[in-house]
């Protein structure tokens, strides 16, 4: 990897920042500045791809059964209609989100609340979180296990607080404190802690091992299942190209990942054979002006794109 990696990483936008680049076999390069390599950072959406997904596909490698027919909870609802790739895919209709924590706390009465919410238009594909946190429930009942606790037998990443020291998110209006080493997302934090669609930490290293195992994957969740209003594609829980922009300024055509909303990225090539991690606590100075960290970012993801070998 060039030194004008270590240079970009070090220009990044924000009071901290993780980063890795890495093929099928090894990491390439990685650098943490503002934190420790091995500080926790809170994922965000992250959970959705790296903790709910995996699941979601061991549990119903029939995506197209729908969630009334695997889940009696869900039967004779609006969403029970829905199939798992609807969900997965963002097409089931839901809002992008509820929020929910501003009139309920603990983990049940939130799903149920999640269960009734109604369905708007299945006409075009709407990023929900609500989605996902149905389908962390829906693991959790066709399981018998906590997601806490598969997401810990998978992959080690900790779902519901770190393992670690880690890194500080922001200070929220909600909760008038500074989180750190709690989850930032309010519905998940009103849960208890930990949801489908958000709650995991991970260190740099355990979201690269994660992230790694999905380039080494030959997988149907990278095709495209759904086209949203502005031409964005959708995998089963992936963004895919060039979706939001997320792959940089030159995104390879199978290239897919996703994003967390306190700042983090993942973004994989598979024909080009790497990956990339961004973990940052952007939100940390403010929820505002996301320009300097997107442009930051198609810089860093300009730059792995120009070395990679062909």
């Amino acid at each position: 990897m060039p030194a004008r990696f270590d240079a970009i990483a070090a220009e990044a936008p924000v009071p901290a920042v993780a980063v890795s680049v890495f093929d099928r076999r090894k990491v390439l390069a990685a650098t943490v500045r503002g934190a420790g390599r091995d500080d926790w950072w809170d994922l965000a959406s992250l959970t959705k791809v790296l903790v709910t997904l995996p699941e979601v596909l061991d549990l119903c490698p029939d995506v197209s059964v729908r969630l009334g027919d695997v889940w009696d909870r869900a039967a004779g609802r609006p969403i029970g209609a829905a199939t798992i790739a609807d969900l997965l895919s963002h097409r089931a209709g839901l809002p992008a989100t509820v929020r929910f924590f501003e009139r309920l706390q603990g983990y049940d009465a939130i799903v149920e609340a999640a269960l009734e919410t109604g369905i708007e238009n299945r006409a075009a594909a709407v990023y929900s979180d609500i989605g996902f946190l149905l389908l962390g429930a829906l693991v959790q009942h066709l399981s018998g296990t906590p997601l806490a606790a598969l997401a810990g037998q998978r992959s080690d990443l900790r779902l519901g607080g770190p393992g670690g020291p880690a890194v500080p998110t922001e200070r929220c209006p909600i909760r008038h404190r500074l989180i750190v080493g709690e989850v930032h997302d309010e519905n998940a934090w009103a849960m208890g802690g930990s949801s489908g669609h958000a709650g995991a930490f991970g260190t740099l290293d355990l979201v690269t091992r994660a992230a790694q195992w999905w380039l080494n994957q030959h997988s149907r969740a990278t095709e495209c299942w759904s086209t949203g209003p502005d031409g964005e594609r959708y995998g089963l829980g992936w963004w895919l190209a060039p979706t939001r922009g997320l792959g940089g300024p030159n995104p390879g055509p199978g290239g897919y990942g996703h994003s967390g909303f306190v700042g983090n990225r993942i973004w994989i090539e598979p024909e080009r054979g790497y990956g990339v991690v961004i973990l940052s606590n952007r939100i940390l100075r403010g929820r505002g002006n996301l320009e300097p960290f997107r442009l930051w970012c198609d810089r860093l993801l300009a730059s792995v794109e120009a070395w990679s070998p062909r």
